[in-house]
């Protein structure tokens, strides 16, 4: 509990400070890369009060990360903070609308670039798909959970389509990826870290080419079932 109270409270400092140092240097520089930078330095201190050990297998399966959709599952809210630390890639996300309410991070977010989405307004939700299509075009590299929202049981959830789309829309590359012990670490419900190790897998690159529009349901559940096989320690 000690090691929880401390990494939140040093978040709860960090964020504030952060932003104010790297919200005026992003605008003059005309770039948010002071701001991954300053996020994945703070990220980095608080897993380690938190106690937290991530191992990251099939790094090489990034490769060149323009015009790149990563996809895992997604089980606690500890997912993104680990990916985004130990894969050291600059990720957009399409994100909830209420991350962009949150005092200060909401600025950083809407600068680095991330899409917010309200998933109620499915005209909205539309209007999100193709922005991201149209980042991926520029080069984005996005990091995109395709169960849309954290499993509630440990079980893999059903995917939605809207990250496929984009995909397919901007002739992406994605690469699925199987990340486990984030859910022993931080259950739902709670903001308490426990110690422990993350394991992230990246598994092979899947080119979109091949796929068309009618094809997004069996792109996603061929996605689906890769990232399946690695959590049941098939791949």
């Amino acid at each position: 509990m000690i090691r929880s109270v401390a990494a939140l409270t040093f978040l709860a400092l960090y964020v504030p400070l952060a932003s104010v140092l790297g919200l005026p240097l992003a605008h003059v520089l005309r770039s948010p890369a002071v701001l991954y930078k300053l996020g994945r330095f703070g990220i980095g201190i608080a897993l380690l009060l938190s106690g937290t050990r991530v191992v990251v297998e099939g790094r090489e399966h990034l490769g060149d990360t323009r015009n790149t959709v990563v996809m895992p599952n997604h089980a606690s809210h500890l997912d993104a903070p680990v990916l985004f630390e130990a894969l050291g890639v600059d990720f957009k996300a399409v994100a909830k609308k209420e991350l962009f309410k949150i005092p200060f991070l909401g600025h950083v977010l809407r600068f680095a670039g991330f899409i917010d989405v309200d998933r109620s307004d499915r005209a909205q939700a539309r209007q999100a798909v193709d922005r991201a299509a149209r980042s991926l075009r520029e080069g984005s590299c996005f990091l995109i959970f395709p169960e849309g929202t954290r499993t509630r049981t440990g079980e893999l959830g059903p995917f939605k389509k809207g990250a496929f789309v984009a995909a397919l829309e901007a002739g992406s590359r994605i690469v699925p990826a199987a990340i486990e012990g984030v859910r022993e670490l931080m259950p739902p419900g709670g903001l308490r870290i426990r110690p422990g190790t993350v394991r992230i897998r990246l598994l092979d690159p899947m080119p979109v080419e091949s796929y068309s529009y009618d094809d997004r349901e069996r792109l996603a559940a061929e996605v689906r079932a890769r990232i399946a096989g690695a959590l049941a320690g098939n791949a």
